[in-house]
């Protein structure tokens, strides 16, 4: 594996942000996107999603019958994340990584009532099936350094339930 990885000048210019406050200012007020009956207004995609491509395809964590070659998350992470991918791919890491669990989702986060960085898209799930919450999983330590390097948080460096090594989301302290 290389010893360091250099996001391009588009990707580098997205911003990893630390904290609710951060993440809303580089990424979007979602709040004025929920509904009064608790749901996104579907102008949200529109306004802030987009579509990433995969250099290698995953299988679907819910249903192996199928696999995913793109997936949906915040435009500005589009660069980020392909640039990622691409570097697992170079570095031959596509065979550490075997099941996609998703990346955006308007959705709680699971130990809490704040809204999961997953709302943003702005995080990803991987491997699912072996990286469980609260668990140490098995994440491998090559793909977890390439996600760190590019400035995502790992969910499997949180301590006891909030442990989540599946999970890398691009800003910290939240």
């Amino acid at each position: 594996m290389k010893d360091s990885f250099q996001l391009s000048a588009v990707a580098e210019a997205v911003y990893s942000p630390h904290g609710i406050a951060e993440i809303v200012t580089e990424f979007g007020e979602i709040n004025h996107y929920i509904r009064q009956d608790g749901q996104l207004d579907p102008r949200w995609n529109v306004d802030f999603m987009a579509q990433v491509p995969l250099p290698f395809p995953l299988v679907l964590a819910w249903d192996h019958s199928k696999t995913v070659s793109r997936f949906t998350c915040h435009k500005k992470m589009v660069e980020v994340f392909a640039e990622v991918f691409s570097r697992i791919h170079e570095e031959g890491l596509q065979t550490k990584l075997w099941s996609f669990g998703g990346c955006f989702s308007f959705r709680p986060q699971r130990t809490g009532h704040k809204l999961s960085t997953h709302c943003w898209g702005i995080a990803i799930d991987l491997n699912s099936e072996t990286n469980g919450l609260g668990t140490i999983g098995d994440m491998d330590p090559d793909v977890v350094q390439v996600f760190r390097e590019a400035g995502f948080t790992w969910g499997g460096g949180w301590l006891g339930r909030a442990r989540d090594p599946m999970h890398f989301q691009y800003c910290s302290g939240y």
